[in-house]
């Protein structure tokens, strides 16, 4: 892992989203969130849950999953630049990992609470940040209901492109999240997504490119 400094970065999450101004610094200004760098398939450190109490996505993605009572890690999420990860202290249960290489940038607990404790921006910034996390596990979810294994992985393309890297809707979703990733979103096995995903790209809903799974018939696949 690296710490980076400075000034607002050219591609700072936050910026680009208009989100957690008084945070950023600029002019000279040191900002207050810490972008640390996680490997490709590497955890992101427990401790950080408890050090930080939000991260934004700036680079790559991330999987985040919660551990069963057996120990199992069940994944439940999927965020990608412009993203937000909620960061409970005290949640042993909560994880992740980097898909790709991944750069976040982290708030420090007590300066979150600080900046939530002085009001409006940024306290209706976090609340929003939350709520579009909540959606996005919230749809993740429904597509794992859908009821037939086509049908779940077409609702979880959809899902991901809708949600992944917000503002943003791009109808790609990036190659370094592998079809294994998409089984743990869906607890599906990951020969049942590789049928899935050829019976869709058969139907011309979906092509496989070395860039990734690009949608070409969003109705399509809404109506599987």
């Amino acid at each position: 892992m690296r710490e980076h400094h400075g000034d607002i970065c050219p591609d700072c999450p936050a910026a680009r989203s208009r989100v957690l101004g008084p945070l950023l610094g600029g002019a000279g200004e040191r900002c207050a969130l810490r972008c640390l760098f996680v490997g490709d398939r590497q955890p992101l450190p427990p401790r950080w849950f408890a050090a930080y109490g939000l991260a934004l996505v700036r680079r790559g993605i991330v999987v985040r999953h919660r551990v069963d009572a057996d120990g199992v890690a069940v994944a439940i999420d999927a965020v990608g630049p412009g993203g937000a990860i909620p960061l409970s202290e005290g949640d042993a249960d909560s994880g992740g990992y980097a898909v790709g290489d991944v750069l976040l940038c982290l708030c420090p607990r007590r300066v979150l609470r600080e900046a939530v404790d002085g009001g409006a921006p940024t306290s209706a910034h976090v609340v929003a940040l939350h709520a579009a996390a909540l959606d996005r596990v919230e749809r993740i979810a429904q597509a794992r209901g859908r009821s037939t294994a086509v049908a779940r992985v077409a609702a979880l393309l959809c899902v991901l492109a809708d949600t992944m890297s917000p503002p943003r809707r791009p109808m790609l979703i990036p190659a370094a999240l592998q079809q294994r990733d998409l089984a743990a979103l869906l607890a599906m096995r990951h020969e049942s997504v590789c049928r899935a995903m050829k019976l869709l790209a058969r139907r011309g809903a979906l092509l496989r490119t070395d860039d990734g799974i690009r949608l070409l018939d969003r109705a399509g696949l809404e109506a599987t």
